[in-house]
């Protein structure tokens, strides 16, 4: 009998984060660090779009599915944040306390923190059909990230 085992996505980010980060430290090693982090970001982008274009083909995203996913990313950790708008096309968040900025500390890797996690957003968003802007993040030591979510018009 198999079980599945259960994860969250907190969870999810730390095991696969783990296992970047030795690569990426031996690309920056070998390449420097603008050339490893570029190669990085096209690969993740790359696979974080097409998983998300494939995950909403057969289910689009809507606002209220954003907003539970998003609050998902908190769950069992400090993650607090507020919703400043939310509509049928957009969803506007100011994130205040963020569990994988403490996380990546506690690996040695804050520096790694926007290219393994923080940019990831971007191309997941737009393969679900959103655009997202945002300027701030709790990474980069800005005190807060600022998600503004939209969408794309077909």
């Amino acid at each position: 009998m198999t079980d599945k085992i259960n994860i969250t996505p907190f969870d999810h980010i730390k095991l696969t984060v783990e296992a970047q980060i030795p690569l990426v430290r031996a690309m920056e090693k070998e390449l420097g660090r603008k050339k490893a982090h570029h190669l990085v970001r096209q690969a993740l982008d790359s696979t974080n779009r097409q998983i998300s274009e494939t995950r909403s083909r057969d289910n689009p995203m809507t606002i209220p599915k954003l907003e539970a996913e998003f609050a998902s990313f908190g769950i069992g950790v400090e993650f607090e944040f507020d919703v400043l708008k939310r509509s049928d096309d957009e969803f506007h968040v100011d994130v205040h306390k963020c569990a994988y900025t403490k996380m990546m500390e506690e690996m040695g890797a804050r520096d790694l923190g926007p290219l393994l996690i923080c940019n990831c957003d971007f191309a997941l968003a737009e393969g679900l059909g959103l655009e997202l802007k945002r300027e701030k993040t709790c990474m980069k030591g800005d005190g807060m990230c600022d998600f503004r979510f939209r969408k794309v018009k077909e």
